[in-house]
């Protein structure tokens, strides 16, 4: 069996056994009302490696959408084309096109593009100017928090991580590792899958500047989640503290036993975790 078979299995398995609504799932039609999740995933992941926990939320009653980084896998591209991408192939079409409401959840590096792409987004500058939509609050997972000028390499103490390994020939960096450093807690053969599908990540992500960033903006006080990962091997407890102490800006954090990917390892519960939240930034309106 090769492994898209292989992971189209798990998620049939995942998805028969899901019999009931997760806790803390919107009742009746709730497709019309509840916000769309905007699932991002870090470096080195392609798209599908949000699909179960995206399932989950589905089951719950609510739409998401999940972005690929365009950084994955090219070599040149910047810290800011997935800025700008993520705004205007996903995030401007969904509110300023369509009105609609958003939670947007950042894994690991895509706290990098997240917070600069959502500039004059969120939901409380919109309702202040009489229009619909936006972005009702934020969940970094084990992300990075940025601020202007920062690179990804400088917050991770100015060198490549040990199982990181740069090519300039290539311009991009691969993982050594990937089911140990991303996966250690996934069952199999969903961790073997989920690491046959990482690739190489853009050099140049690694080393470019982040523009101006928004999740300090006071329209998301008390709507900024940090979820902390404990046992996580590719960004160590200790950086995630960091990133939140140096953001000088209120978090509410939240920890989770797991590894860097709950959203493979504890996906139910990552999804009751999204959807409390969710449910929290709503009630804040």
């Amino acid at each position: 069996m090769n492994s898209r078979s292989l992971l189209s299995l798990a998620l049939t398995i995942f998805l028969a056994v899901l019999s009931v609504p997760a806790f803390g799932a919107p009742l009746g039609n709730s497709n019309m009302s509840s916000p769309t999740i905007v699932l991002v995933p870090g470096a080195f992941h392609v798209d599908s490696a949000m699909d179960i926990l995206g399932a989950q939320l589905a089951q719950a009653g609510y739409n998401t959408r999940t972005f690929g980084l365009l950084t994955v896998n090219r070599p040149r591209l910047t810290v800011n084309d997935d800025a700008a991408a993520l705004r205007l192939a996903l995030l401007h079409p969904l509110i300023e096109e369509q009105g609609k409401d958003i939670v947007l959840y950042l894994h690991s590096y895509a706290g990098f593009p997240g917070s600069v792409a959502t500039a004059g987004l969120s939901k409380a500058e919109r309702l202040a100017a009489g229009k619909p939509g936006g972005i009702l609050g934020l969940i970094y997972q084990s992300a990075f928090v940025p601020k202007q000028g920062d690179t990804l390499l400088k917050m991770i103490g100015g060198s490549y991580a040990p199982w990181q390994d740069p090519n300039t020939q290539t311009g991009l960096i691969t993982v050594i590792d990937p089911k140990n450093t991303f996966y250690a807690d996934v069952p199999e053969p969903l961790a073997s899958e989920a690491s046959n599908q990482i690739y190489g990540q853009s050099l140049v992500s690694f080393n470019s500047p982040s523009s101006k960033t928004h999740y300090g903006d006071s329209f998301y006080n008390n709507r900024r989640v940090y979820l902390h990962t404990n046992l996580d091997q590719a960004l160590p407890p200790f950086a995630q503290d960091a990133f939140v102490a140096n953001s000088g800006v209120a978090w509410n954090v939240q920890k989770l036993d797991t590894s860097h990917s709950p959203f493979l390892s504890e996906p139910a519960q990552l999804a009751a975790i999204v959807q409390t939240n969710t449910q929290a930034f709503m009630a804040s309106y």
